[in-house]
């Protein structure tokens, strides 16, 4: 095990590093990129970096913030895995982003910008998972001087094309299709090819959410690695033969391609039977996630460094985007609450849970959300709900008016 290694004090690796830049001009397509440090006009700018599965609620939050009253812009990059953010606030891997980055404008449109040659310190780090499913986070020492919050719930489906006949899947059979590929003999999925079997690596959430789930080692999956959650459907979506095809990906990005891809029903070890994350395939409700009965999801996970107060930020513009990440607190002026922006993305807000558990797939309790938003949530998730709406004309003949409509309590 190597010693925990203090991230601060690169001052001088950094102007080396600036020098050379001089020496090596930027090439003709990244001098036609934005510069990532022009963004803003001014305003801050807070560098993040993780995984793909993260990216929808960042852009979406991204916006928001952008467009407060106090703005501050978000960068981000996700092409090295959900790991690779918590590696960088550790010093347990680059300690910087480099190269290109996502950004978003005022309308949620994607863009890139270019970041300098030496690269921009990370200041804060998503995923899905925990820090200690990460290979390289190994000791507690680690995390020290690192605060973590947590945001909205996301699941992980396992997924197929929309022309496949399969409807479920259990753990143990997800072991052998991954763990073994065709000599598994676990029908349809018995191509010879491995680019049948789409996966992701070690330091991919979903990945490493399946490989605790199933016992499956995170390094021994067969098939191909499509990069991110997005090439995970693309590459699914394109198969010549959609019955001999699997993937899987965050839940907000497979429902949000469900005109190609659909989730299959999950059986975990233990269970009488499958579910999906909703209360059917083709619902949004996310019931079976929020009562527990949906095996794979989690809430997301956000860390920054952290400041001098239990809780707190080193960075004021960190601290804004983290605090909004975990619901606590929202600028003057945003246009949403993390619990709409979680409801736009596929994510369940933790008011609408009903069930919450300790770490990475831990044993489930029950919930009671202080502020329940569970009618608000199936209202604007599903178009329907029967609850009673209200006001401060019509108020609740029984519980309590929250966000227009009578919830339990």
């Amino acid at each position: 095990m190597h010693s925990p290694t203090p991230r601060r004090g690169r001052a001088a690796a950094r102007a080396a590093l600036v020098a050379v830049a001089v020496l090596c001009p930027l090439t003709a397509a990244a001098q036609d990129t934005l510069p990532c440090d022009e963004i803003s006009s001014g305003a801050p700018i807070v560098y993040g970096a993780g995984g793909s599965a993260q990216t929808p609620l960042v852009s979406k939050a991204a916006v928001v913030l952008q467009g407060s009253d106090d703005p501050v812009y978000v960068v981000y990059k996700d092409d090295a895995g959900a790991c690779s953010g918590i590696y960088a606030l550790t010093a347990l891997g680059p300690t910087t982003i480099t190269g290109t980055a996502k950004y978003w404008a005022a309308d949620g449109t994607q863009l890139s910008c270019a970041l300098p040659l030496e690269g921009e310190e990370v200041d804060f780090a998503s995923m899905g998972n925990g820090p200690y499913l990460c290979p390289l986070v190994t000791d507690a020492a680690y995390l020290e001087g690192i605060t973590e919050v947590t945001g909205p719930i996301s699941s992980v489906n396992v997924l197929v094309p929309n022309a496949s006949t399969q409807q479920s899947i259990s753990a143990e059979a997800f072991y052998l299709v991954y763990g073994f590929g065709a000599p598994a003999g676990v029908a349809p999925w018995v191509n010879t090819d491995p680019s049948y079997y789409i996966r992701r690596n070690e330091n991919s959430y979903v990945q490493l959410y399946l490989s605790l789930a199933t016992g499956l080692p995170v390094t021994r999956y067969t098939g191909v690695d499509a990069g991110s959650n997005t090439n995970s459907v693309a590459w699914l979506s394109a198969l010549a033969d959609p019955e001999a095809g699997i993937s899987f990906a965050s839940g907000e990005v497979a429902d949000a391609n469900r005109a190609t891809v659909r989730t299959l029903a999950w059986q975990q070890t233990g269970q009488n039977a499958a579910y999906w994350p909703d209360s059917s395939a083709t619902a949004f409700d996310k019931i079976n996630v929020r009562t527990g009965l949906y095996y794979l999801w989690g809430p997301g996970r956000f860390y920054g460094l952290a400041g001098d107060t239990d809780g707190s930020f080193a960075d004021p513009a960190t601290e804004v985007l983290l605090n909004f990440f975990a619901g606590v607190s929202a600028p003057a002026g945003a246009s949403k609450t993390i619990t709409e922006v979680a409801i736009a993305n596929k994510n369940v807000p933790d008011c609408a849970m009903y069930v919450t558990r300790d770490g990475d797939l831990g044993p489930l309790y029950a919930y009671a959300p202080a502020e329940p938003c569970h009618c608000a949530f199936e209202a604007a998730a599903t178009g329907a709900t029967t609850c009673a709406t209200c006001d401060d004309a019509t108020p609740c003949a029984d519980g309590t008016c929250r966000n227009g409509y009578c919830e339990e309590y």
